[in-house]
């Protein structure tokens, strides 16, 4: 008979919050889509390629048309193919340029997933990790259509030594706290500058949401505190408590400042 796993006899796992218990669930169960994901996505480099060589024979074969069929044809025919063979170089125009959006997209996906699973640390260009994030965040609906992006990066920030998870994800919850907070804003605005002052590494997030409550920002860092769980859309309040506790191995810090319209979340780094 095999001897049960450390920790896994029913006397802990009721000793756990209900509200961890959740939590852990939800987080391997992610941990399996992301790794499932990851393998979809590197095949689809495959058929990547054969669009990619199926685009530039369509290409091809309008380029031999206009040259063997256009000199045949009489002058009131002639308008009327040019017109549709200039619809067709535009649609294949736009096919070629989806193909290379998706193979970018791609490259994102791997490069992201290659340097989160390292286990030693690395130099990270914080500018870098700050543009991919927001590239893939354009699978969002609400961010990609709604939301008005102002970027502004410091050409000289230093590359910092560590993980990279840690410092995309703590990324990551800031700007979905943002995300959140601005979907019921008229016109969303998000800004996000990176910053090197006086011998520290400074990242600002800030949107300009309906701001946060007065009576819970003494509790921000708690686990559990949260201000937008509804039944549909249940979150559990880790954010900022995680965000925190990945940052403090680096002595790196969070501050948060936020009236009605404005709330600046600014990741500090040594």
């Amino acid at each position: 008979m095999k001897e049960p796993l450390p920790g896994a006899s029913p006397e802990n796992r009721n000793d756990l919050d209900p509200r961890l218990l959740r939590e852990l669930v939800r987080y391997y169960r992610h941990s399996a889509v992301g790794r499932r994901v990851t393998g979809i996505v590197h095949n689809f480099n495959t058929p990547l390629q054969v669009l990619s060589f199926q685009a530039e024979l369509l290409e091809r074969k309008l380029a031999e048309e206009g040259a063997k069929l256009a000199p045949q044809l009489p002058p009131e025919v002639l308008s009327q193919w040019e017109s549709y063979a200039e619809y067709r170089r535009q649609k294949v125009e736009q096919l070629r340029e989806e193909i290379a959006r998706l193979h970018d997209l791609v490259r994102l996906i791997l490069h992201q997933g290659l340097h989160e699973d390292r286990q030693d640390c690395q130099n990270i260009d914080l500018n870098r990790l700050v543009e991919d994030e927001l590239e893939l965040l354009q699978a969002d609906r609400f961010f990609k259509h709604l939301v008005t992006k102002r970027l502004e990066l410091c050409a000289n920030l230093p590359t910092i030594s560590g993980h990279y998870i840690d410092f995309s994800q703590s990324f990551r919850n800031l700007v979905e706290n943002a995300l959140e907070a601005m979907q019921e804003t008229p016109a969303p605005v998000l800004a996000l500058t990176t910053a090197w002052e006086a011998g520290r590494r400074l990242i600002h997030i800030v949107d300009n949401g309906p701001g946060i409550p007065e009576a819970v920002r003494p509790h921000l860092f708690q686990p559990f505190i949260t201000t937008k769980s509804v039944p549909e859309s249940p979150r559990a309040g880790l954010g900022l408590f995680l965000t925190r506790e990945l940052l403090a191995p680096y002595q790196g810090s969070i501050t948060l400042e936020s009236e009605p319209g404005r709330t600046c979340a600014t990741i500090i780094l040594p």
